[in-house]
């Protein structure tokens, strides 16, 4: 590699040369020092270094700040005028071959499937796309339409399941809401309480008192094991205030470490989150409505996460997709209603990694934690921010 970022009137990047690129990225690469000077660099934890650097010794950062060392075998990638983040975090997907999984365990019943793994549809070079947009990290959701939809996983969009896989059991998802109720189960042979709201409700309670009794064995019993404990969150996908508050009230009783996804009306109970200390993974903007979505989406708007950031609830940024329009955007949407700019950076960096469980690798740049670190030619959260070089791991995974 140049030590350059740029090279003088480079030709346009093809659909080839970039497929070619990253799958060179993925192939092991040998030890190497880096070190990304002069750009003004976000570390994702609120921090920011004008002129600073940010080492990489064997794929790991070891220093960053304006009076970071740097070494003297050092491949130096010159990053003046330009902005240096964290790799960012996308923290509600569906990607992977075939979206959310839709297996069958029959462990309890159709709809309540708590060792299915969002794990099991990683594959290699998924979403390249979002590499080009500065996202290196992703939360795999389960099947968000079952009433326990099973394990999600965090994954990286670079490299193999070996250095991929960042957590592969990081929550257990469960629905409340129209994506639930009222739906007959699949495999269901007869109509089953879930029709009502309050038969979901007891349906789930019901499980979790007979895991609290010990009523399941092998994979289910330590996987409930683990919620039960507060090890493993509860990632509950909510929508409407009513249901965001039972499972407040699911979360108080059972001792659970609940984060409420999608959260459409979370600004509604704004404030019983911030006092319970309770996370929403928000997004995207525009939820499906005028397209036929559930009508308890309604109650979002853009400016959704910037009531919750005034509350005082810590956010992440998602798709909840499997492709198109990448996490880049649904932050600098939200910087324009409102979010301030420094706090969607860190709902794509710090605060996701954090809500996610996997803060001591990803989301900052700080000695210890992985290379995951993006070259903007200019801050990130905006219309025109592009990501100028992406690097996994301390490997060049896109350069534009």
């Amino acid at each position: 590699m140049d030590s350059m970022l740029f090279r003088k009137r480079a030709r346009p990047v093809t659909g080839l040369a970039v497929a070619a690129l990253l799958t060179l990225a993925t192939a092991p690469a040998p030890a190497q020092t880096i070190a990304i000077v002069g750009g003004r660099v976000h570390t994702g934890d609120g921090q920011v270094h004008p002129g600073g650097t940010v080492v990489i010794e064997d794929g790991r950062i070891t220093a960053v700040g304006v009076d970071a060392a740097t070494p003297g075998n050092a491949q130096i990638i010159d990053a003046a005028g330009m902005v240096v983040t964290p790799g960012l975090i996308d923290a509600l997907t569906l990607v992977g071959p075939g979206g959310a999984p839709t297996h069958m365990h029959g462990e309890v019943e159709p709809d309540i499937q708590p060792t299915a793994r969002a794990r099991e549809r990683f594959r290699e070079g998924m979403a390249p796309g979002w590499l080009h947009d500065g996202v290196t990290a992703v939360y795999m959701a389960p099947d968000p339409s079952r009433l326990i939809g099973g394990i999600g996983a965090v994954v990286k969009l670079a490299g193999g399941a070996e250095t991929a896989v960042v957590a592969e059991t990081a929550a257990m998802a469960a629905s409340f809401g129209e994506s639930v109720v009222g739906d007959q189960p699949p495999g269901a042979e007869a109509p089953t309480q879930q029709t009502t709201r309050q038969g979901m409700i007891y349906r789930l309670r019901q499980t979790l008192v007979r895991a609290q009794e010990d009523a399941f064995t092998g994979e289910m019993a330590r996987v409930f094991g683990e919620l039960l404990s507060g090890e493993l969150p509860l990632r509950m996908l909510a929508n409407n205030p009513d249901d965001i508050e039972t499972a407040l009230r699911l979360a108080g009783e059972f001792e659970l470490r609940l984060v409420v996804d999608q959260g459409a009306g979370a600004a509604l109970v704004a404030t019983r989150l911030a006092e319970a200390g309770v996370p929403v993974v928000i997004g995207p903007a525009i939820l499906g409505i005028g397209d036929g979505g559930p009508m308890e989406l309604y109650a979002h708007t853009p400016a959704t996460p910037a009531r919750l950031h005034e509350a005082g609830v810590r956010l992440a940024l998602s798709t909840f997709s499997q492709g198109g329009r990448s996490v880049t955007m649904e932050a600098a949407i939200a910087w324009a209603h409102g979010l301030p700019r420094e706090a969607a950076l860190l709902a794509v960096t710090g605060h996701a990694a954090a809500i996610l469980g996997v803060e001591d690798r990803i989301g900052t740049l700080a000695p210890g934690r992985d290379a995951d670190v993006v070259i903007w030619d200019q801050h990130p959260i905006s219309t025109y921010g592009k990501a100028m070089r992406v690097l996994v791991d301390g490997r060049t995974v896109f350069e534009r």
